[in-house]
């Protein structure tokens, strides 16, 4: 018998993710990814007792690369605009260029233990009670409200719905903003960018 290819557990996660990413979450089985590595499906069983187990393995990277472009926008945003709309404008984008992930995690996922966390709740608790004020208990229903707003977004950019530049999407953050704002009153403080600019949030 010929020699089984070695292949690392993470080739093949990195494999499952390209099928999701070209076919849906549908298209996700042992002989779609082995076929994307080139091998016999026999490293897949190796690696992975079954194909629940990859597909676990699948969602947690699908979170990963999700919390990364989040994170990444928050970054590229920092000292320009409120960190907390960076993570609303992130996580549209997320939506909107990678689409069978977003629907794996969020709309259509038949993975086991279906994900359905807000990514990096905590860290954008601590943004909200840092960039403006509000007390933990405020600001974490303030930001189930606008969790609402930014899955709508979301979901229409994910299926083309939505065409809005960057400039409109954040504006369109911003009016949701100081819609929670005559909710939970106005924030103590704002944004140290946006006083300087008498950025109207």
């Amino acid at each position: 018998m010929p020699a089984v290819r070695k292949v690392s557990k993470e080739q093949i996660i990195d494999a499952a993710v390209e099928v999701l990413r070209d076919d849906g979450f549908s298209a996700i089985n042992a002989r779609s990814v082995a076929k994307k590595l080139g091998c016999s499906t026999q490293p897949i069983y190796f690696s992975f007792k079954n194909m629940d187990e990859l597909k676990a393995a699948l969602t947690q990277r699908a979170i990963e690369l999700h919390t990364q472009r989040v994170r990444d926008s928050l970054c590229a945003h920092e000292g320009s605009d409120s960190r907390y709309s960076s993570y609303g404008m992130g996580f549209v984008k997320f939506a909107a260029e990678e689409k069978q992930l977003f629907r794996w995690l969020y709309l259509e996922g038949e993975q086991p233990g279906a994900y359905q966390s807000d990514v990096l709740m905590q860290e954008v608790i601590g943004v909200i009670v840092d960039e403006f004020g509000y007390a933990e208990d405020v600001a974490r229903r303030f930001h189930q409200d606008m969790i609402y707003f930014t899955y709508g977004l979301a979901i229409l950019a994910n299926t083309d719905h939505l065409h809005l530049t960057e400039t409109e999407l954040r504006e369109a953050f911003r009016r949701e903003f100081r819609a929670l704002i005559a909710i939970y009153g106005k924030p103590a403080k704002l944004p140290e960018f946006a006083v300087k600019a008498g950025v109207a949030l």
